[in-house]
């Protein structure tokens, strides 16, 4: 069987080696990985591949693009009886995670891991600075109660006390605004085909809560992404919005470092995330041997979520979680609450990782964050954008 993904560096070797002991445990399968390039091209490509009928056997997929694939045939629903034959089915995944691969009711991605969009600060710079709570987490209740923090944190440090890129960057200014968006209750509608709808008065007041902090003293003003890594890494910011993906290379940085899920800001907790899960593009050469092989598979990929967790990531497969050696991850257990209250993309075709969506909404969010555009101002625009993208056809149907 034939396996595609889009893991390169410490992933793709930690995928690499999870393959070979799998395969190493499982006599008679054999895998073939293929890796390719992260963002638009693997999608385009995979695409491409399964309209021709000829697809890998199984494929990684962020569930966040799962809605531009399923409904024009390019993915098949995996059969979750079959499954059960290796113990997998949604009783071993959160509501949230499983629920997010779920297309018409048919369940079409199943989640490899989460791996959300929290905070990661410097310990021993957070008790200095007294803003940590009697369980040792940050004391953050709201975006004011944030915004002391930072300061604090700033005054210990001797300056901006966190942390964020996201000028020039295509991902950074959404992930932020739609995790803390969805902690305020508001509603949202971006079907296709339709116009665009927010709540505009709370969706403004993230982007004016985000600019009040960008004042030098709380947060910096104009990081990119590798910016706040370094000012991260180096000490010059004690905390930083980061996804988990980051944690291996504060680890190696920050002596003290300590992690936890976004703080609920605006009422509800809520982070921002994706998932990598696998699916099964729809291929004609599919046989009822190479079908059993595939799922006997991505259950043994699912089971090695310890194993998979090292590199930041939450595994989906609770079971998973519960493994020794992940228990000992003290780092990753910090945010593993965040697996329970995870926001993916909005569920239709052209949002997701990697699209033109979330690199325009970014563009209109950075003048909100910057000041240089008046917040609700902010939010119509990027209605009057999505409703412009919500207009195209699905180019997959």
């Amino acid at each position: 069987m034939s396996v595609w993904d889009l893991f390169s560096g410490a992933d793709g070797a930690n995928t690499r080696a999870m393959i070979e002991s799998i395969v190493q445990e499982h006599p008679g399968l054999f895998v073939a990985p293929t890796t390719l390039s992260w963002g638009n091209p693997y999608y385009t490509k995979l695409a491409m591949a399964s309209a021709s009928g000829a697809p890998p056997s199984t494929a990684i997929m962020h569930v966040s693009r799962m809605p531009g694939f399923a409904p024009g045939g390019l993915i098949e629903p995996w059969d979750m009886k079959l499954f059960q034959e290796f113990d997998v089915g949604p009783e071993y995944f959160t509501d949230a995670l499983f629920g997010a691969g779920t297309y018409e009711g048919k369940q079409f991605a199943i989640p490899l891991d989460t791996h959300p969009f929290i905070t990661f600060y410097d310990q021993d710079v957070a008790d200095k600075a007294g803003v940590l709570g009697s369980d040792g987490r940050l004391k953050v209740d709201s975006a004011e109660a944030f915004y002391e923090v930072g300061v604090k944190l700033g005054e210990v440090i001797g300056g901006p006390g966190v942390a964020f890129g996201f000028q020039l960057d295509t991902a950074q200014a959404w992930r932020l605004f739609w995790g803390l968006y969805n902690q305020t209750g508001g509603g949202y509608d971006f079907s296709a085909g339709q116009r665009a709808q927010l709540d505009i008065d709370k969706a403004a007041q993230v982007v004016e809560a985000v600019h009040m902090w960008m004042d030098g003293k709380c947060m910096a003003k104009d990081q990119d992404y590798g910016g706040a890594l370094s000012a991260f890494n180096g000490g010059r910011n004690a905390l930083i919005f980061s996804g988990v993906w980051e944690l291996n290379g504060f680890i190696e940085n920050v002596p003290a470092l300590a992690a936890s899920p976004t703080p609920t800001m605006f009422g509800q907790p809520a982070n921002y995330a994706d998932s990598h899960t696998y699916v099964l593009p729809t291929n004609r050469r599919m046989t009822d041997d190479l079908r059993q092989k595939t799922y006997e598979f991505v259950a043994a990929m699912l089971k090695l979520g310890d194993r998979w967790g090292k590199a930041g990531h939450i595994p989906g497969y609770l079971p998973s979680q519960e493994k020794p050696d992940y228990q000992k991850l003290e780092l990753q257990n910090q945010y593993a609450d965040a697996a329970q209250t995870v926001i993916f993309d909005p569920p239709v075709w052209y949002a997701g990782a990697g699209t033109d969506f979330q690199n325009r909404m970014c563009q209109h969010l950075i003048e909100g964050f910057r000041g240089t555009t008046e917040p609700k101002r902010v939010i119509e625009q990027m209605l009057e954008t999505a409703s412009s993208i919500a207009q195209q056809p699905n180019p997959t149907e």
